[in-house]
């Protein structure tokens, strides 16, 4: 059972305001342990490659992000609609919700320190205007890094959450997720995490300070977009270019999300990835295309759970209209020569 607080969650999803969902099966590879300095953390309980899925489960709690705070109410009761909730899980859930961990002392509510430290933010749902997170049994409980290894997604439909792979990830290698933007620089990252009663110790907030400004520097260039392929279309129809000339800035994003510990950005690192595989393509490069669409065809299943058209891109890159440019125009310019 999924608790979904407040009639206006229920009336989005066209629901009751608790509903029933069907259990997902299929064997977890991952499981909890404690860490050596956060406390207890998921695992991954076998080799998982980038894409694949760990986990999918449906929360705990589903709740709107912006809560009414009852003033006139004794310390303790001042969120109802939360602990109503809260309430109508089963005995094991209930269970569940109140073993996790509470990093709000200053909260007189538990309900609430609970949530405020273990919710996921999830977005809007259909037909509401209200930013909505949840709470859930196992992904709650996956600790943070500025260089993630793992990436959840939210599936509507279902009503679930799915957290996939977003590096290679070794047996009994604990899974980590970001719990803030990790282009932000490392003291914005520090301060957005004080909330969380912890100081990260990732590899990039533990550089030294003379070289700390180099990995912001990284980061930022991370998060910017350049979806314009105007550039690589003059280069590939330019036989005078250098065949090395293709997609250069696109190499450049690639090692710096390699340098920042395979850090790739959800809504920036298509465009590039694609940009590679189309100088691999103009220059009749197939087993280059192919591994280019690999890696785009991984990073999309992490991030969203599908392929995204990558597969048949990695299958048939002779297919695509961008195969052959380079030769077709060093053969045009030479014939135009003649």
């Amino acid at each position: 059972m999924v608790a979904l607080c407040s009639l206006t969650v229920a009336e989005a999803l066209n629901t009751t305001s608790f509903v029933t969902l069907p259990v997902y099966t299929a064997r977890a590879r991952t499981y909890v342990a404690k860490t050596e300095s956060s406390g207890l953390g998921v695992f991954a309980s076998t080799d998982v490659a980038r894409g694949e899925l760990l986990f999918r489960e449906h929360p705990l709690l589903v709740y709107p992000q912006m809560v009414p705070f009852h003033s006139f109410r004794p310390p303790g009761e001042q969120y109802p609609e939360l602990d109503d909730a809260i309430s109508k899980l089963s005995a094991t859930d209930r269970q569940a919700f109140f073993n996790l961990a509470n990093s709000c002392p200053y909260e007189s509510s538990p309900t609430k320190g609970i949530i405020d430290t273990n919710a996921v933010h999830i977005g809007l749902l259909s037909g509401s205007q209200a930013e909505y997170a949840a709470v859930c049994k196992q992904l709650s409980r996956v600790n943070h890094s500025c260089s993630p290894n793992g990436h959840y997604h939210f599936c509507p439909s279902s009503l679930s959450l799915e957290l996939r792979a977003l590096q290679p990830i070794s047996a009994h290698t604990e899974v980590t997720i970001s719990y803030v933007d990790p282009t932000l620089p490392r003291a914005a990252r520090l301060a957005a995490l004080a909330s969380y009663a912890f100081t990260c110790t990732c590899p990039s907030c533990s550089l030294p300070e003379s070289v700390s400004p180099e990995s912001d520097a990284r980061r930022a260039f991370l998060a910017r977009t350049v979806t314009d392929d105007a550039a690589l279309s003059r280069w590939a129809r330019d036989p005078s270019l250098p065949d090395a000339m293709g997609a250069l800035a696109d190499r450049a994003y690639v090692r710096a999300c390699e340098a920042e510990g395979g850090l790739f950005i959800e809504d920036a690192w298509t465009a590039p990835i694609a940009r590679l595989v189309k100088a691999c393509c103009a220059l009749e490069d197939a087993p280059g295309a192919r591994e280019w669409a690999r890696r785009g065809r991984e990073l999309s299943l992490a991030f969203t759970g599908e392929d995204g058209g990558w597969a048949e891109v990695e299958r048939w890159p002779e297919r695509t209209g961008w195969w052959g440019l380079r030769r077709r125009a060093k053969e045009a310019a030479a014939t135009a020569a003649l």
